[in-house]
């Protein structure tokens, strides 16, 4: 305002303009002088931002803000000595350990996840994460999963547009900027390698922010800043009631009582793509046919499990034998981002469920494997809610691995 950050958040909200300097404010919402020391920033809005969404007065309800070009984060507050990864302290020491529960702290689950010590990702880059955070009190967490850009042309579908093909092939590179906003494709069918070198391009060169794959670290303390609510109690063991899982439908509970259930609320068209898995009546994976195309509406239900019934399988790529005697198909739906407010914790969207997404959090599985392993957390579109969720760690891909229910999400830190 006349050439000048607003001397406080309410002010910074009516006045709608990116910030030209990058600048902390206080549990009151006054801004704070970056010399100060007598009183704790709670928020810091970095130059080139501006915010969008969220009440400045209940900054632990998520407050957004959003570049120049319309990418979202989330800030999440996090104070001296909180910015730490969970400790996980059951014993997952074997090698290829699966269906893990941890009777450690708050029982986070674990599948596929060994202990061992070097699962810590680049221990240089936490520490420089680290200094940022004490800092400037918290760092911010992109509002949305990484999205396919527009300028990936051949991959790129527009909502509305007619021609809506769905390409697996494509996406596994990091050529390209991701982006961090609503309704778009979530940029899936990329390795960990990939994916870590594409979120570190988003803003690279930016004087005021570093960007990077979200690391272990900021993941727990985004999921225990969500859980310290009271509306979100327990979604570390359960995430059905706020995310996109296999078992968000009412078609679903009709074929399976078992477990939780919820219909997920999608109130609006939105661009979706459904998947078909072919399974036998023992419940055990026979293979995958990946959508042909998107879809552009509301889904008429969510990840469910029908005996055949004459649909037109025509619709998935590489279609299975259809078999109604031994075997029943599961419908599996991918989102594009934000579709539904159910997913959204703390104005951050799909953090639970629709893609499994990369962290830097890598390991080698045991003394002389030779193969890096990396660390996916939240749980997809392919899982329980109540068996992976928003907490879960899964560590049995290698970085080279992609797959159409694996995505990633982007991180800031100030500089």
């Amino acid at each position: 305002v006349n050439g000048k950050d607003p001397e406080n958040l309410q002010d910074a909200v009516s006045s709608g303009k990116v910030f030209s300097n990058t600048t902390g404010y206080d549990s009151d919402g006054n801004k704070v002088d970056g010399s100060s020391e007598e009183k704790k920033t709670v928020i810091t809005i970095p130059a080139g931002f501006r915010i969008t969404a969220g009440d400045v007065t209940k900054i632990d309800e998520g407050v957004v803000v959003s570049d120049e070009a319309g990418n979202e984060f989330v800030w999440v507050p996090c104070k001296e000595g909180e910015y730490k990864a969970h400790t996980y302290t059951g014993d997952h020491s074997k090698d290829n350990e699966t269906n893990s529960e941890d009777e450690g702290e708050a029982g986070w689950n674990t599948f596929d996840y060994g202990a061992y010590k070097d699962w810590t990702g680049d221990t240089s880059q936490e520490s420089k994460n680290e200094e940022s955070v004490k800092k400037y009190g918290g760092f911010y967490i992109a509002r949305y999963e990484a999205g396919i850009p527009s300028s990936m042309t051949e991959i790129y579908v527009d909502p509305k547009s007619e021609t809506r093909n769905y390409k697996a092939e494509g996406r596994n590179t990091s050529n390209y900027v991701p982006v961090s906003k609503k309704g778009v494709q979530a940029w899936n069918m990329i390795s960990q390698t990939n994916a870590k070198s594409a979120a570190e391009r988003m803003y690279s060169g930016n004087i005021y922010v570093t960007s990077q794959l979200v690391d272990g670290i900021a993941w727990d303390r985004t999921v225990e800043w969500i859980v310290a609510s009271e509306k979100y109690t327990d979604i570390e063991k359960d995430s059905t009631e706020y995310g996109n899982h296999v078992n968000t439908s009412e078609k679903f509970k009709k074929d399976n009582s078992e477990g939780q259930y919820k219909k997920l609320n999608i109130s609006s068209e939105v661009l979706y793509a459904l998947h078909l898995e072919k399974r036998t009546e023992a419940n055990s994976g026979e293979g995958f046919s990946i959508a042909k195309n998107y879809s552009y509406g509301i889904p008429e239900s969510t990840g469910t499990i029908d005996p055949y019934n004459g649909e037109d399988f025509n619709n998935y790529n590489n279609a299975v034998t259809l078999d109604d005697t031994d075997y029943h198909y599961r419908q599996l739906l991918e989102l594009s981002t934000g579709a539904s407010e159910d997913t959204k914790l703390n104005n951050i969207y799909d953090l639970a469920g629709n893609m499994y997404e990369w962290t830097t959090e890598t390991g080698y599985h045991g003394a002389g494997n030779g193969t890096q392993y990396a660390v996916l957390r939240g749980g997809s579109y392919y899982h329980y809610g109540n068996s992976a969720p928003v907490a879960i760690r899964y560590g049995s891909n290698a970085v080279s691995v992609s797959d159409f229910y694996f995505g990633f999400r982007v991180v800031l830190y100030v500089k």
